[in-house]
């Protein structure tokens, strides 16, 4: 009788034929991995609450710096696949080319979706997408911005030590020019309202209140003046202004009347107390002459 040794009888069997050996393992809470060192790596299942899935590996090895991600699910299984560790860092990242063409890195969305920032779940700028005429466009405070940058916010432009701009580029495609508003040093706030319309015609001018409420004037409706119809027969005329005559003012008149007739005029005294002037002529005035004046203010 002959006796075979199995572990020698198993070298036989694996010498004198290709094996393809196919193994499948049940085990239960962990499986332990391990080389010839003592120390094991173990898999380890939940202890409850486990529904039963599969995890297909890729067909082929990665590369350095690659990571694996689910590429596709469907029911239990899921197909894990090679992905490059392409993000953002908390601390910043260090990237090879900034922008959005082909090998270039940029922080945004590559798909028509809107990129939002926010914190705390509530959004604080968005930039649009969407293809459209809107795409592009920055809201803060708005996620549907109207032009290229909207802020439905108050804006503040600070800068400690010296006075802030807000700066308008000249139109033209190689200056370097501006326009430029900027605060004054100043002891309280001020605020300037504008005017609801537009002017309504030429030459007009913004007119404040003291409050900084501006609206649309002509250019002479602050200037004192008017049109006097004498008392016919008198030389002297004393001229109610029906304005505030400051000391500062400078009365200015001249005569209209009739053709044919030279008439001459002088100012000889103001009372600003009364808001009168008195103006004497060189003829006595008749019922169809008229005193035009204006009062122009040094200040």
């Amino acid at each position: 009788m002959l006796t075979f040794n199995r572990g020698l009888l198993l070298m036989i069997l694996l010498s004198a034929t290709a094996v393809t050996v196919f193994a499948q393992s049940i085990t239960t809470g962990s499986l332990k991995l391990r080389n010839a060192q003592p120390e094991t790596v173990t898999l380890t299942v939940p202890s409850a609450s486990v529904t039963g899935y599969s995890i297909v590996l890729p067909a082929t090895i990665g590369t350095a710096g690659q990571s694996l991600t689910i590429q596709s699910a469907t029911g239990t299984t899921a197909n894990l696949g090679w992905t490059s560790n392409e993000y953002w860092g908390l601390t910043g990242s260090s990237i090879t080319a900034g922008g959005t063409a082909a090998s270039q890195q940029y922080l945004g969305t590559s798909n028509a979706q809107d990129l939002v920032l926010a914190a705390n779940a509530t959004e604080g700028i968005r930039v649009v997408g969407a293809a459209g005429p809107a795409q592009g466009f920055i809201g803060i405070g708005t996620s549907t911005p109207r032009v290229g940058v909207e802020i439905a916010r108050t804006v503040l432009l600070s800068n400690t030590g010296s006075a802030s701009e807000l700066r308008f580029a000249e139109p033209s495609a190689g200056g370097t020019n501006y326009t430029a508003f900027k605060a004054a040093a100043q002891a309280a706030d001020i605020t300037y309202t504008l005017p609801e319309a537009p002017p309504a015609a030429d030459g007009m001018v913004l007119h404040a209140t003291s409050a900084g409420v501006l609206t649309w004037q002509s250019n002479m409706s602050n200037i004192p003046r008017g049109l006097y119809t004498p008392t016919a027969g008198q030389y002297i005329h004393v001229v109610p202004a029906g304005f505030d005559i400051k000391p500062t003012m400078i009365p200015i008149v001249t005569m209209m009347n009739p053709a044919g007739t030279t008439i001459s005029a002088s100012v000889t005294a103001i009372d600003a107390a009364s808001d009168t002037f008195t103006v004497e002529t060189s003829v006595p005035l008749g019922t169809a002459d008229r005193i035009s004046w204006i009062l122009l203010n040094q200040m």
